[in-house]
């Protein structure tokens, strides 16, 4: 799920930073940025650059490169210009990450708006920027593998939708006073759908399906809970879940039983593949449970509070293991409705500060 958008935008507010006479905290969207006092003023375009860009290796962002110091007689270190020449910089020190800047809380960086560019513009071809892709792992003892064969997409026409979801700090004022949602606990792992066709069983990743194979790790937590049996009594519905274990520092719940790590699943949506609609929360977990399997953790039902009281949900440690940050949670109308701003139906993600910072 991604919410990365390097784009042209305005300041929507401005306030002094309560620990440094230099800086203050812009806000764009709802992301709040420190930058240099009277920098910007309420009002003004500026390009967004949210973390987990990778900036271009130019003179123009050499500012990023770490510094060289040498240590003077007295003890004291100066600096000494920058550590690397422009072009030889490596990426991760061109990484643009969440930072705390004197006890605030500051995700992505404020660039001039460049001549030329309208609100809502892209940054990334004007600037030369990319994302930042974190690497899959290879050393979690007993892990199935995840690039496993592909198989081809079903031939009786019905689909699984790609599933993805945006960031709430872009559409707080989509969502209504009093308005019951669900706050689900945003699990950190891959993205899966299990569907019945009436027939037999379809895998998919979030982009593929996938090929029966015990040893691809979509396939392997399907056969272990028998889905092809369960889900049969539901044909034509998609089942998303998070799969999850592989990540290391996320394993939450999972276990390793005689050298193998037996990865888990949990389900957060459902899809009718005949209507091509969305299940209402209520129905979709009345599913789940008669399958007796795993659903999201819940952190919240009940009336929208307003984003002071929502967005601390998603702080903290998770509830299916104190030693992890929590990722953040997803929000969920309990009754599915279409948000014309979003262009799609009301659901959205937040990410945790935490979990932003610890990356």
């Amino acid at each position: 799920m991604s919410d990365w958008f390097p784009q042209v935008t305005r300041i929507r507010s401005i306030e002094t930073h309560p620990n440094a006479n230099s800086l203050e905290i812009a806000t764009v969207w709802d992301y709040p940025v420190c930058a240099k006092i009277g920098q910007y003023k309420v009002g003004d375009l500026v390009g967004y650059i949210p973390i987990d860009t990778i900036m271009p290796d130019t003179e123009e962002f050499h500012f990023l490169c770490p510094k060289n110091y040498e240590r003077k007689e007295d003890g004291t270190q100066v600096q000494a210009g920058p550590k690397y020449p422009v072009g030889s910089v490596p990426e991760k020190y061109r990484r643009i990450k969440a930072k705390k800047m004197l006890q605030v809380y500051s995700q992505g960086m404020l660039v001039a708006c460049p001549p030329g560019l309208n609100e809502g513009d892209s940054l990334v071809e004007v600037l030369g920027l990319t994302k930042w892709e974190e690497e899959e792992e290879e050393n979690i003892p007993g892990a199935k593998r995840t690039g496993g064969a592909n198989a081809l997409p079903p031939p009786n026409g019905w689909r699984v939708p790609h599933y993805d979801l945006k960031g709430i700090r872009q559409y707080v004022n989509c969502l209504q006073a009093g308005e019951e949602v669900l706050l689900t606990e945003k699990i950190h792992g891959a993205n899966a759908s299990f569907s019945h066709d009436g027939s037999s069983l379809w895998v998919k990743s979030r982009k593929l399906f996938k090929k029966r194979d015990p040893d691809d790790m979509w396939w392997d937590v399907a056969l272990r809970n028998d889905f092809e049996s369960k889900m049969s009594k539901f044909p034509h519905i998609a089942f998303f879940g998070e799969l999850y274990g592989n990540v290391k520092g996320f394993r939450y719940d999972t276990v390793i039983e005689h050298g193998k790590l037996l990865s888990r699943v949990r389900f957060f949506d459902a899809y009718d593949t005949h209507t091509n609609r969305y299940l209402d929360y209520d129905d979709f977990v009345a599913m789940v449970m008669s399958m007796g399997l795993d659903l999201a953790p819940v952190l919240y039902r009940g009336p929208w509070l307003g984003k002071e009281e929502m967005f601390r949900y998603a702080e903290g440690t998770s509830t299916l293991n104190p030693k992890h940050v929590r990722e953040g949670w997803v929000l969920s109308t309990v009754k599915e409705r279409y948000e014309p701003r979003l262009q799609s139906r009301m659901k959205v993600k937040l990410v945790s500060e935490g979990y932003n910072l610890q990356k």
